[in-house]
């Protein structure tokens, strides 16, 4: 018997679409190193230029979800970039915003952006704007109103506003164990640093990003010297309240028994006693987080 191997026979439509699909990949990686050997400046500056979605709708026909993708491969070189612009974020953002009127349902990229214009751009406002839509748009993705109640509560300082999306994350299928009863602890002490710096230390855990990671680490430090300063001032009082006058300095308090020790400053500087009413500075935090403060 002579067995004979017969190849299986592809359809000729097939091969074409592969070899459609292969070329047009590598026209695209071509074209995106091109891109890359551009200056930062003149690429981030072509996104400012993309029209309102409502235009690029119309523009794109039934390819809605393919250009949001494309425009969200630029978007990701400039949120990439450590050292971007304020203006390459910008830019970004506006890409971002334009890409979710094409694809309202691209949860990841209301994430990222939101994310990474908070915490690594200061661009709180746009931060804001980006996470509000993405929360409208995916109301049972958890993440985003997460990162939102961030915003309102550590950037905008508006407690009420955080303890919202918080308590709306902690409802939300797949969010983690902890959150319900943070967010309950949030809401009654938002005043509260130590409730504070729990949170920052869940989210720590939870981001990759490095440069999220950065800004979050600073963040927590400038947290526990708000808490130390706290701590400090409340020394100073009790130090008054006994012996009827203020400390000449901070180790006072240590000499005459109020405390055991003085912090050790997170951010590298020192604590110091200032002005006739016994209240207690860092030497390199600038200004002190108002929403702890009681």
């Amino acid at each position: 018997m002579i067995l004979c191997a017969r190849r299986a026979r592809v359809p000729v439509g097939f091969l074409t679409a592969a070899l459609v699909f292969a070329i047009g990949g590598a026209m695209i990686a071509v074209l995106l190193e091109v891109d890359r050997q551009r200056p930062a400046a003149v690429r981030a500056a072509e996104l400012s230029y993309l029209p309102k979605g409502e235009y690029l709708k119309v523009a794109v026909l039934g390819y809605r979800q393919l250009a949001a993708d494309l425009i969200w491969i630029k978007a990701l070189q400039y949120f990439g970039v450590r050292t971007q612009t304020a203006a390459g974020y910008r830019w970004a953002y506006h890409a971002v915003d334009v890409l979710t009127d094409l694809d309202p349902k691209f949860a990841f990229a209301y994430q990222v952006a939101g994310t990474i214009l908070s915490v690594a751009a200061g661009q709180i406002q746009e931060s804001v704007a980006i996470l509000t839509k993405g929360v409208r748009h995916n109301p049972e993705v958890w993440e985003l109103s997460f990162f939102l109640g961030y915003d309102y509560f550590f950037e905008l300082h508006d407690p009420v506003a955080a303890a919202k999306y918080f308590r709306l994350a902690s409802m939300l299928p797949g969010s983690p164990e902890y959150l319900p009863k943070l967010a309950a602890r949030m809401t009654v002490e938002a005043g509260d640093p130590d409730a504070a710096l729990e949170f920052l230390q869940r989210l720590y855990q939870q981001v990759q990003d490095e440069r999220l990671r950065e800004g979050l680490a600073h963040r927590m430090k400038e947290v526990i010297a708000e808490r130390d300063i706290q701590f400090l001032e409340e020394a100073v009082r009790r130090y008054k309240a006994r012996y009827k006058t203020l400390p000449r300095r901070l180790e006072d308090l240590v000499t005459r028994g109020i405390i055991l020790r003085i912090p050790e400053e997170p951010l590298g500087g020192v604590y110091e006693l200032r002005g006739p009413e016994g209240t207690v500075a860092s030497t390199t935090l600038r200004e002190r987080l108002k929403v702890y403060r009681h």
